[in-house]
């Protein structure tokens, strides 16, 4: 009889492709597989994705200003359900400014429910009325969940999920996904189905939901949500992956019509945010950083077209700070991970704009690292310093740096360093022409292990 219930078990299983392990402590709710996730938020529009079962067969969401009995209907239409893998986006139009706004979703005709309230507020029009609003929002990298299947042999690489939950109960306004926001295996970046398997697989996490459904996402990709480790643009199915990554992430844009990419920009308050991709365009690691004496410029990191499209969007923005956000550190020569220094072409090249042009207030925010620090660098003498805050992992392996060179970094910042599984959080606030920087690291129980602050006139040439 055992034998019997463990066959229909597996059996189970292997219908609804997931490994029993999964299964077992994720089962499969019957129509919504996970979500909903607040995407991008703006005045008017609000972008909320979810994942429903092959059988669903329609999906819709009503909406209404909280207080209001005017009902509005965003639907998906019937030819984009159906799949194995099942995706989907909606955009909620027609909304009015900085106004509370309470959801249901609806599948076939039923109403879903969670344990956090489907509710989000639109932006506030500010510009020429106000003080640009003060807001905070979470970072981290190095998402790594168990699926023992599929994992290698040994001990898990995956820590304590729960640090999720602890994410999830700490409001803000946002929340940047800053690379490895999943892992993908041997198993999975070998095939399109595999790479679909592992998002689905670690989205519908229990704890992963409220972190997800009670602010806006927005995400970057590093190289194990991209293909294998330190993959680069070789990778033979880096369309595939960018398809599956535009999928399930909810970003207004992704990359430009004439060149395809995880890279978007978004802005909130007086913040301009240029979220990179250091994957899709990126030369072999291996490659020589130097031919005869010099940086060697066929070793490109964003490629050219990125590239200018970001010294354009920094020479334009007249944002209080502009945060430059790419999967692995900026600014760290000590290193024993990849980093954009061993890119020394591009990497001059966008220091040099930074500084010739004068361009005030630029932040650096990374991942990767497997530990968490911000390193503080003089780029030029005359020049205010750059800063880079690197926060990782949140649920992947911590990575012990005591036997590297990078341990006594005489660039980090005293205190900054935390060798533990943890997240960033970043709080903008002040006056006009007086904004200040706080940032923070958290571990898994939500206890403050760092903080730092950067004021406004910390970031310009003005004395």
């Amino acid at each position: 009889m055992k034998n019997i219930i463990l066959t229909v078990i597996l059996g189970v299983c292997l219908i609804c492709q997931i490994s029993p392990s999964v299964w077992a402590q994720n089962p499969m709710p019957k129509k919504l597989i996970s979500g909903p996730m607040l995407g991008y938020i703006e005045h008017r529009e609000v972008q909320i994705w979810l994942e429903v079962a092959q059988s669903v067969q329609s999906v819709d969401i009503v909406y209404h200003a909280a207080g209001s009995t005017k009902m509005m209907k965003a639907h998906v239409e019937k030819e984009r359900l159906g799949r194995v893998y099942n995706p989907v986006k909606l955009t909620l139009e027609g909304l009015e400014m900085n106004t509370v706004y309470n959801y249901q979703i609806l599948l076939d005709g039923e109403k879903q429910s969670s344990t956090f309230p489907f509710t989000f507020r639109t932006k506030k029009l500010w510009e020429w009325r106000e003080d640009a609003p003060n807001f905070t929002f979470l970072l981290g990298s190095c998402f790594y969940l168990n699926d023992p299947a599929y994992d290698r042999p040994g001990k898990p690489y995956g820590q304590d999920p729960r640090i999720l939950e602890t994410m999830g109960n700490m409001p803000t306004d946002f929340m940047l996904w800053l690379g490895d926001n999943l892992y993908l295996r041997e198993a999975d970046f070998s095939s399109a189905s595999g790479i679909a398997y592992r998002y689905s697989t670690n989205f519908r996490h229990p704890a992963m939901q409220k972190l997800r459904g009670t602010r806006a996402n927005y995400a970057i990709w590093d190289d194990h949500d991209y293909g294998p480790n330190d993959s680069d643009g070789k990778f033979e199915l880096k369309e595939v992956s960018l398809a599956h990554f535009k999928r399930y992430w909810a970003n207004k844009t992704f990359g430009e019509a004439d060149n395809a990419g995880a890279y978007h920009k978004f802005k909130w308050s007086d913040c301009d945010f240029f979220c990179m991709d250091d994957r899709f365009y990126r030369s072999a690691n291996t490659l020589p950083d130097s031919l005869g004496g010099k940086p060697n410029p066929n070793k490109q990191f964003y490629g050219k077209k990125q590239l200018d499209w970001l010294k354009n969007g920094l020479i334009s923005s007249e944002a209080s700070f502009k945060f430059i956000v790419t999967g692995g550190q900026v600014l760290n020569p000590l290193s024993d991970r990849e980093c954009f220094m061993f890119y020394p072409s591009e990497w001059s090249e966008l220091m040099s704009f930074i500084v010739e042009n004068k361009i005030e207030g630029v932040v650096f925010l990374s991942g990767d690292q497997h530990y968490s620090e911000m390193i503080k660098r003089q780029i030029a003498p005359d020049f205010y310093p750059f800063y880079d805050f690197t926060c990782s992992p949140v649920t992947s392996g911590v990575k012990d740096i005591n036997k590297t060179k990078a341990f006594n970094n005489p660039l980090r910042v005293e205190g900054s360093l935390l060798i533990a599984n943890n997240f960033g959080k970043i709080s903008v606030s002040g006056k006009k022409g007086e904004r200040k920087l706080t940032f923070e690291t958290f571990d898994i129980d939500g206890k403050n292990r760092w903080q730092f602050t950067l004021n406004q006139k910390d970031l310009t040439l003005s004395k």
